[in-house]
């Protein structure tokens, strides 16, 4: 046991100097931009597909480059930069996370950007920040004043939360969403169709394509034993149940290849999009 966890602490620290060697070697050539994060910080390469992001907002969340817009779960900017091309003088950006090490980047190189701002929320999560100290349920935004902002979005951050959590939130997006404003925000819908894949994929017992969520209670699904803030799902039951006591109405569900869904989206989440009346 001690033998195997020494051998994985070296291949861990030898893919971070590989890694750094690769970012320095880049800023020398001048491969890498000015708001590309290092490999350090974009461990899983999830800083792709950024401008497929913004695509989806304009074209599901009607975002103009004139629109107020926060990012909430902003990562290591995978939807800010391409949105600094987009977003016009009038337009501006702020985004959450509760990792400091990405936000703390972020606030260094996004100098030249002044409408471009970025806040660390220390919220505890078991998957990505087991040290935090703020309970999900206690967030508070830190920013004055509401119905300040036209889309708010959330990419892979609701499918990390307690169902009561997401609730939370929702109040809080529901409060600071101008009327008419738009809510998009990434979710596994775990309908019919995407428990039937994962009968089927269980069943052939071959490598899975599909994830799956095998383990049903009241209010969400979790794979095995886990708890939801590794991966969570909701049947449209529960999904009805989140967005009960707030004005936000889904009216649209865009799929996504999670669970092999014919005619679904390149994304790999399923989307909602509500609207404040």
């Amino acid at each position: 046991m001690k033998k195997m966890t020494v051998r994985r602490a070296m291949r861990k620290g030898m893919q971070r100097a590989s890694w750094w060697m690769q970012d320095v070697k880049d800023g020398v050539t001048g491969r890498r931009g000015p708001l590309v994060p290092p490999r350090l910080l974009d461990q899983n390469n999830s800083f792709e597909g950024g401008p497929m992001m913004v695509d989806m907002l304009r074209q599901h969340a009607g975002l103009q480059p004139s629109h107020r817009v926060l990012d909430i779960g902003c990562g290591i900017g995978r939807i800010a930069a391409p949105l600094t091309e987009y977003l016009s003088d009038q337009g501006s950006y702020v985004g959450l996370d509760i990792v400091k090490s990405a936000v703390t980047w972020m606030q260094k190189h996004y100098t030249d950007h002044p409408r471009f701002t970025f806040h660390h929320l220390d919220i505890h999560n078991s998957a990505y920040n087991p040290k935090g100290k703020i309970s999900p349920d206690h967030v508070v935004f830190p920013f004055p004043g509401e119905a300040q902002f036209d889309v708010v979005f959330l990419i892979s951050v609701f499918t990390h939360m307690y169902p009561n959590h997401i609730k939370h939130y929702l109040q809080l997006i529901e409060r600071q969403l101008k009327p008419g404003g738009k809510l998009f925000a990434t979710f596994f819908i775990n309908d019919e169709f995407a428990q039937e894949q994962q009968r089927k994929a269980l069943e052939l017992r071959k490598k899975l394509t599909t994830r799956i969520f095998s383990q049903k209670t009241e209010t969400y699904y979790a794979p095995g034993r886990t708890n939801p803030e590794a991966a969570a799902a909701y049947d449209p039951r529960q999904l009805a149940m989140l967005f009960e006591g707030v004005s936000l109405k889904p009216d649209q569900f865009i799929y996504g290849n999670w669970c092999g869904r014919p005619n679904s989206t390149a994304f790999y989440q399923d989307v909602i999009v509500a609207t404040k009346p």
